[in-house]
Formats: structure tokens, sequence, C-alpha cells
């Protein structure tokens, strides 16, 4: 009988967490606004930062991140994955993961890049990726998601 006061105890308490980090969430979404593409982009030197990977970081962190007020998260480059979105590390993997394949990135020897066990911030898995080697074959057949405008 103990193990259902447990169980039914550690249900209510995820219960309070998620609606109360929900509301975090949406308080920091109505204090930024619109989510605008271009604002982010001008966070970066996008003269040399691959924008294609500014595009792609945007559309799956907001797909991961979901909507408030039906609306798009509003992302910002020095927004922290930890910090600021309370973002389990798998699902950042996951981010990371799709957007190379989306691109074409190569996913192998990362230990290489300079941003290496740095990625704590949008800005950073940006640069991360950009900073990866290409897979030639995969660049000429580039689709970009469908869901933001051009950077």
């Amino acid at each position: 009988m103990e193990a259902i006061y447990i169980i039914i105890g550690l249900i209510v308490i995820g219960a309070i967490y998620t609606v109360v980090e929900h509301r975090r969430m949406k308080k920091i979404s109505l204090e930024r606004g619109e989510p605008k593409l271009c604002e982010d982009a001008r966070s970066f030197d996008y003269r040399n930062v691959d924008t294609k990977i500014i595009r792609e970081v945007w559309n799956e962190l907001q797909e991961c991140l979901g909507k408030y007020n039906g609306k798009p998260f509003p992302i910002k480059a020095e927004d922290l994955f930890d910090d600021t979105y309370k973002l389990d590390p798998d699902d950042l993997d996951d981010a990371y993961w799709a957007v190379a394949d989306r691109l074409g990135i190569d996913t192998e020897n990362p230990e290489n890049n300079p941003y290496w066990n740095k990625v704590t911030s949008v800005k950073n898995l940006v640069l991360f990726l950009h900073n990866q080697p290409r897979l030639n074959a995969h660049n000429k057949s580039f689709k970009p998601t469908p869901k933001s405008g051009a950077v």
C-alpha cells in the first residue's frame, strides 16, 4: 500500500513540475513577443556562418519546444539549453542529429571540433554544426524545412 502512495506522490510532483515549467516558458514567450528568425540570425556573423544551419537549428528547436499562445517559441541565440529551456540532453542530441542529417553535415570525429563539449546554447550548437565537415554528395540535394522564411 505504501508503494501506491509513493507512486501517486511522484505522479503529482511530476504534474506540478510540468505545469510550473509550462507557465515559465509561456511567460518567457510572452515577454519576447513574436518569433523572429532574422533577429536571431543577426546574433551571428551571418556572412561567415552558414545561414542554412541557423535556419534549420531554429526550425528544429521550435518544433522541439512547442507552441505557447498558439505561436512557436521565440528562440534567441544566447538561450541556454539547460537554464532557459530545461532541455533534456537526449532531446538536444535528437536536434543535432536531425539538423546534421538534413544538411549533410558529417557527424564523425566531433572531438576535433573547437566547440566539442561546449554546446550549452543555441549559438554554440549552430557554431558546432558549422565547424563540422560537410558530406559532399548531400550538399546538392538540400531541401530546407518549410517552416520559416529565409534568413
